[in-house]
């Protein structure tokens, strides 16, 4: 099998697959695999996919474990919500796995370590491809051709897999953008994140989340705002600081005091596509971000590519003699659950983000209330790869009350 893309998705796949005998070639444009600094937080539920794809130990050694995640206003301080998570087996459902955080450098290195560097084609970007009755030919611009049983796209939003699929579709700006810094956990009080090492800010058409990473040695700040002006979508676009301060004026003195240490920064604008059952087709899956791109507004980017590795693995290998029929019915279970998933981010950027003040504290209060998450993610995060992974579900079209 092949798969184009050495990224999260590519990556984590790849163990799934080649854990179960499947003879895997990874392909990566870039000349070294790499991720810029930053922080990465996978929910409970894609936490137990990864262990399900045989990485518990490794994860527990490079994450940190939440215990929970405090929600505050932007501007006074005050504490509107709460979420705990126990990452307990005796305790079942959501809180039966940890919610970690991770450097992202730090998760790409497990995932290619574990793939097997062996596997890992480095400078090649493909060109074309070509579909035929038992093969899949893949054209590489270094002039390298090569032919797979089955070709898996794990290229991001801006997949050539999915070109060569369905033509252009340009993603578009959203209308938001992401400012992001890494800061010395050293030059901070512990405590200064409160009990977990994870809070929330929210305020006017903008919030911020920052937690600890590598124990407390560095805080990952990421933020969101509505900006009118385009911003170049890429994680590495340089940002200047006195610019993200100024996005986030008259703020508490927590946030003051961590957005006055910010030196260096780098921003991006954030792109989406509209949900789409173009997932593949015959002998070609395209999984992550290449099929269901997503706002960041649930934590479900990385997440969700971790449960398409699960998913793709369990149904890859129980199809090995019938693989066509395995990505159709892979695509059967999964694209009702990620498009739900896509319209829960959409709905909590809108929430997070609302100018009615009042009216956002109560829903946050609301859900909280009723056993959920005060963004409305226990549905999410109640699912159970090693028992659902076949299972089709369908879900409303508005997911402010999840399907029972």
């Amino acid at each position: 099998m092949g798969i184009v893309g050495g990224g999260l998705a590519g990556l984590a796949t790849a163990v799934g697959l080649t854990r179960e005998g499947h003879n895997v070639e990874i392909f990566e444009q870039a000349p070294a695999l790499g991720e810029v600094g930053a922080g990465i937080n996978i929910s409970t539920q894609a936490t137990k996919a990864l262990i399900g794809l045989g990485l518990g130990d490794e994860l527990a050694k490079i994450g940190n474990v939440v215990t929970g995640q405090t929600m505050k206003s932007m501007y006074s301080g005050e504490q509107i919500t709460e979420t705990r998570f126990s990452g307990d087996p005796s305790s079942g459902g959501r809180f039966s796995a940890p919610y970690y955080v991770f450097h992202r450098a730090d998760l790409l290195g497990l995932l290619a370590d574990a793939a097997g560097s062996n596997r890992i084609n480095l400078g090649h970007r493909l060109a074309s491809l070509s579909e035929h009755d038992d093969h899949v030919t893949l054209n590489f611009e270094n002039g390298s051709q090569r032919k797979f049983d089955i070709v898996i796209g794990a290229d991001g939003i801006r997949s050539r897999v999915r070109q060569e699929l369905y033509g252009v579709d340009e993603a578009t700006f959203t209308g938001q953008m992401v400012w992001r810094a890494l800061l010395n956990g050293n030059d901070f009080p512990k405590d200064i994140l409160g009990p977990h090492g994870f809070t929330g800010w929210v305020g006017r058409g903008r919030h911020m989340m920052v937690y600890h990473l590598r124990g407390s040695d560095l805080i990952n700040i990421v933020t969101q705002n509505d900006s009118d002006s385009w911003v170049e979508e890429g994680w590495s676009v340089p940002g200047d600081a006195e610019d993200m301060r100024a996005t986030f004026p008259d703020v508490e003195p927590v946030l003051q005091q961590l957005l006055a240490r910010v030196t260096s920064c780098t921003k991006y604008g954030l792109f989406g596509r509209n949900p789409s059952k173009d997932w593949g087709r015959g002998r070609i899956q395209i999984i992550g971000d290449a099929a269901h791109p997503m706002l960041p507004n649930a934590g479900q980017g990385a997440a969700q590519a971790f449960e398409d590795a699960y998913v793709l693995t369990k149904w890859l290998d129980v199809g090995r003699d019938n693989p066509q029929s395995a990505l159709s019915s892979f695509r059967e279970v999964r694209i009702p659950r990620a498009q739900a998933i896509q319209r829960q981010s959409l709905l909590n950027s809108k929430v997070l983000h609302a100018g009615d003040w009042e009216k956002r504290q109560a829903a946050f209060k609301e859900r909280e209330k009723k056993g959920d998450t005060n963004l409305g993610l226990g549905w999410i995060l109640d699912y159970e790869p090693e028992e659902e992974w076949s299972q089709v579900r369908t879900y409303p079209l508005s997911v402010e009350e999840p399907a029972a």
